[in-house]
C-alpha cells in the first residue's frame, strides 16, 4: 500500500496500491482487503498513468526542534 488516509462522506479510508496487473490487484483485493472482518464494500478505480505527484514536506510537530534546511 502506497497511502492510506481517514476520510469523510461517502467512505471511511481512501487508500492507493501499486498493482503490475489486474490478477495482482484481484488476490490484493480478494485475499488482503476480502479477508477482513467488517468490509462490506470495496470501489475501485484504476490508475493507467500517472503524470505528477505533489510531495509535501513533513509539517513541523509543536515543540519539535527541526527547522528548514539553510537556504531553503
Amino acid at each position: 500500500m502506497e497511502f492510506a488516509a481517514a476520510a469523510t462522506g461517502r467512505v471511511n479510508i481512501v487508500a492507493a496500491v501499486r498493482c503490475r496487473g489486474t490478477e495482482e490487484l484481484y488476490a490484493y483485493l480478494n485475499d488482503k482487503i476480502g479477508a477482513r472482518s467488517g468490509i462490506r464494500t470495496v470501489e475501485t478505480a484504476l490508475i493507467l498513468r500517472q503524470i505528477t505527484q505533489l510531495a509535501l514536506a513533513p509539517a513541523a510537530l509543536p515543540g519539535s526542534s527541526s527547522a528548514p534546511p539553510s537556504g531553503a
